[in-house]
């Protein structure tokens, strides 16, 4: 019988969600890769990090939280926009709300971010905008697009992305 082995952070007290590798460490070796990422490509290599995130790492964060993604199918996107951060938050991972608007748009808050305490890096928010666009789109069924309309590590007091309709 095969034992799944589940290792925790030790820097965070929880369970790793993102492939189970702990923040401080992950946020160390990805800050300088997208700061290096920011310089080199300016807007159009982040742009395409985000998009390769967004292909990524929604389904290998399932996966960590031992979670079926073709379950969620069974649901509308309003009960998935409910039911994604409660799983979120459950498994260790910050604080999300999802807000669907009428116009198609959706619209994330997260009320901390985890990696900020491991990386002055502003470079991250580039992160979560790919993971946020990652779920607009698996919420959407759609190809979108996002807008970072503020972030904690920008000074502000939450991090607020907004998913748009690709057009």
């Amino acid at each position: 019988m095969e034992k799944k082995l589940k290792e925790s952070c030790l820097d965070v007290g929880t369970e790793c969600v993102l492939g189970h590798i702990c923040y401080k460490y992950a946020s160390m070796v990805m800050s300088g890769l997208v700061e290096a990422l920011e310089y080199f490509g300016g807007k159009q290599g982040t742009k395409v990090l985000r998009r390769i995130l967004a292909k990524r790492i929604p389904m290998q964060m399932m996966e960590a939280m031992d979670v079926d993604p073709s379950l969620l199918k069974k649901f509308s996107k309003e009960e998935m926009a409910k039911i994604l951060p409660q799983m979120i938050k459950s498994k260790g991972g910050p604080d999300i709300s999802i807000e669907i608007m009428d116009n198609g748009q959706i619209r994330f808050t997260l009320n901390e971010c985890h990696f900020l305490p491991y990386s002055k890096s502003k470079g991250f928010c580039n992160i979560t905008a790919g993971l946020m666009l990652g779920f607009a789109q698996m919420l959407s069924g759609k190809p979108m697009d996002i807008e970072e309309i503020q972030t904690i590590a920008k000074g502000g007091d939450s991090c607020i992305f907004i998913a748009k309709p690709k057009f």
